[in-house]
């Protein structure tokens, strides 16, 4: 009778059962080799106001506020100062103003509201500034695949 080397001389019964045993332990060791192999998928999507955006293939983020007078013309409310938006909202009020994030071909609304004093138009331009710096660290981490904002 030929007996392995590595299993100790036992009889069939006891041997059956170092069998799976052994089975495991070697199953064990080729799969732990296999862990630091990541892969990241590229499918990235936005949340935002019910409406999913899909990132994975846009090239390019920027954004954009603009100003609507009542009258209707459309002001870029980006090339304004402190004083330039307090003379607007003086010459004009209120004004509605659009926050907006465009993504290649799609935009987001980000935010849309009346604006009649500098410290509304303030505290929108902030919170629009923090959005998009929250998609530039979620386009920048590559772990991460959605984001939901707020």
């Amino acid at each position: 009778m030929i007996t392995p080397i590595f299993l100790p001389r036992v009889d069939a019964p006891a041997r059956a059962r170092l069998l799976p045993i052994i089975l495991l332990t070697a199953c064990v060791s080729m799969v732990a080799g296999c862990g630091s192999t990541k892969v990241y998928t590229t499918d990235k999507t936005i949340v935002y106001s019910g409406t999913l955006y899909n990132m994975g293939n846009v090239q390019r983020i920027t954004s954009r506020v603009d100003g609507e007078l009542p009258d209707g013309t459309r002001v870029d409310m980006r090339t304004l100062d402190r004083k330039g938006v307090e003379a607007l909202l003086q010459q004009s009020a209120p004004v509605m103003v659009s926050a907006i994030v465009q993504m290649d071909d799609q935009e987001m609304l980000y935010r849309r509201a009346a604006v009649a004093k500098y410290s509304e138009y303030d505290k929108l331009a902030d919170r629009f500034e923090d959005a998009i710096d929250d998609i530039n660290d979620f386009m920048a981490d590559r772990k991460k695949t959605q984001l939901k904002l707020k």
